[in-house]
């Protein structure tokens, strides 16, 4: 979306509902969130991805829409995972002709190289159901009261989003549905790095298990240990750091002509920011290859230069608005997962460990491969607290 009126209140409404103090209001949520995915790991810990996955989206939409999902098959993440399946090929700049040779747009879709017309006819009703279908679902289950207070409630009750451009409705409608594709598709693909990473790195594991142990004992943990855990705050940040999940950040486009040492940059040029090249610089990321959560630590603690990571969630204005929820998601999912589980190479059937097979698939955003592990609770007591966790 093109700065002006539209995105700044768009902007706005995102930000008011996931700023560093609102996101406070969502932990809770979050916290549930958590504990669910502990419930489903213990029972099924070979569909580990699946779970996580899953799991995610059914918290962000509880989160946005105000409502719960159904334990599997809900229509609301089908229709999602459809949708960002096609984000994820179409927003590869450069994937379709068009990209470069933008007069294709004119061009009748039977023409050779007018491809992108047949996927775009494809892929544009999903998208919409994805936008339209949660929201006016939301909006109906407010008119009877069967819902819990959700960002697109509190957005609706404002009511101050509205000029001569765009209406509530599609303001709310807009903001949720970025929420959604934001908030879910990019965090499982870092928790998916975190069971890889603990997998490959045993010592890393370990160490933090100890750090939870020495500190939280016989207990889930909550967010109000973040502070006091900062070799698990930096594991974060080092899985963050180690694969990013937008090797390439977001494409951005020039609104006028720019110059960069000596490069002329003409108005409407693609730009990409190699955010992989600037996580693996040696000088600030000596031996960028390993997974070392140690380089984000000084004096014991975390490094406040390190903090937020924040190359990871883009650049200038268009940073990420949603970023202090997901590190708030993915530090208490991460850490409940090393207090109560571990995560060791699975075995064959004649008990001999496999040696894990790490690779990722290419898209906008950088999925994991399916790989095999082992899951187990870490004790009887750990296994006690997962059980009784939907007590809670």
């Amino acid at each position: 979306m093109s700065y002006g009126d539209a995105w700044r209140i768009r902007r706005r409404a995102f930000w008011q509902e996931f700023n560093a103090y609102r996101t406070l209001n969502h932990r809770p949520k979050q916290l549930d969130t958590s504990r669910d995915l502990l419930r489903r790991l213990l029972k099924e810990p070979e569909e580990f991805l699946h779970h996580i996955k899953y799991t995610l989206a059914a918290g962000v939409i509880s989160v946005v829409y105000g409502f719960d999902v159904k334990p599997e098959n809900d229509p609301n993440i089908t229709r999602a995972e459809k949708a960002l399946e096609q984000l994820n090929e179409s927003a590869i700049s450069g994937n379709f002709l068009v990209d470069i040779l933008p007069v294709l747009r004119y061009v009748p879709s039977w023409m050779p190289g007018a491809g992108f017309k047949s996927y775009a006819k494809k892929a544009r009703p999903e998208t919409l159901d994805m936008f339209n279908a949660p929201y006016d679902e939301a909006c109906s289950r407010i008119q009877t009261g069967d819902i819990d207070p959700s960002v697109i409630s509190r957005i609706l009750e404002s009511g101050n989003y509205t000029s001569d451009r765009c209406a509530d409705r599609d303001v709310v409608r807009d903001v949720a549905s970025a929420a959604y594709a934001g908030g879910a598709e990019t965090s499982h693909a870092v928790l998916s790095t975190f069971i890889a990473a603990m997998l490959l790195y045993p010592d890393v594991q370990a160490k933090g298990q100890r750090e939870i142990d020495s500190y939280i004992g016989a207990r889930l943990p909550n967010f109000d240990d973040l502070p006091h855990m900062p070799y698990v705050h930096a594991i974060m940040l080092e899985v963050l750091r180690w694969q990013a999940v937008l090797p390439l950040s977001v494409a951005h486009r020039l609104t006028m002509d720019d110059e960069y040492n000596g490069y002329y940059l003409p108005k409407h040029s693609t730009i990409f920011v190699n955010t992989w090249a600037i996580l693996r610089d040696e000088e600030y990321y000596p031996d960028p290859d390993s997974f070392k959560p140690g380089r984000f630590l000084k004096d014991g603690k975390v490094d406040p230069k390190h903090k937020d990571l924040i190359v990871n969630f883009g650049y200038g204005r268009r940073t990420c608005p949603g970023r202090f929820f997901a590190m708030d998601s993915l530090w208490i999912l991460l850490t409940s997962m090393l207090a109560v589980f571990d995560i060791k190479k699975a075995k064959n059937a004649d008990g001999q460990e496999i040696d894990p097979h790490i690779q990722y698939l290419p898209g906008y955003t950088r999925h994991i491969k399916p790989f095999r592990c082992s899951i187990t609770p870490r004790s009887p007591e750990a296994e006690k607290l997962i059980r009784d966790s939907d007590l809670m």
